[in-house]
């Protein structure tokens, strides 16, 4: 599995020091039409906010 180098997701409670500490990463598609072009395309489903 590769690792997630970078989160800029401050508001997530995995992100620590701008790396991802979750084990693994569930990323999806944010359009409606589900075909992504670009990364601001995409989401992160495994985002948990920080308590």
């Amino acid at each position: 599995m590769s690792k997630v180098t970078r989160c800029h997701i401050e508001e997530c409670a995995y992100n620590s020091n701008m790396e991802c500490r979750a084990d693994g990463i569930e990323v999806r598609s944010s359009t409606d039409n589900k075909k992504c072009s670009q990364s601001e395309h995409t989401c992160c489903d495994t985002f948990t906010p920080k308590a």
